[in-house]
């Protein structure tokens, strides 16, 4: 079974995360970190997120990752801010129409809500 979690290859979104993008310091900056329990791979030229140990609703299943989701994914194999997505992702692709910052803050909260990323403590 195959399930489709992708961000949209151009970062378009309109939703954003429930907690706003610029903390203080004194609020600390939320980190993710990729789920140890999938791992990327390639299989037949496409990149898949396959499920080890507790994979909750992807058991039994393989994760189709875009190109800009496998980015973001190998990025966050170490916890990382989403300002620091962001400012990694603009070093790596042009955003002509602005799209990218909204994209990249809706892959986090989907990637959040499946599990598929994880919020590491301070």
């Amino acid at each position: 079974m195959e399930r489709n979690v992708n961000a949209p290859e151009t970062f378009s979104g309109s939703e954003s995360l429930e907690h706003p993008s610029k903390e203080t310091k004194a609020e600390g900056v939320r980190r993710f970190k990729a789920n140890p329990d999938f791992l990327l791979r390639e299989v037949a030229g496409e990149t898949v997120l396959v499920p080890i140990g507790e994979a909750g609703v992807f058991e039994n299943s393989v994760i189709s990752l875009n190109e800009t989701c496998s980015f973001l994914w190998k990025f966050f194999q170490e916890p990382r801010s989403q300002e620091e997505a962001i400012a990694e992702a603009r070093k790596e692709y042009s955003d002509p129409e602005g799209e990218m910052e909204q994209g990249i803050k809706d892959f986090i909260r989907e990637y959040l809500r499946y599990g598929l990323l994880r919020e590491e403590k301070q």
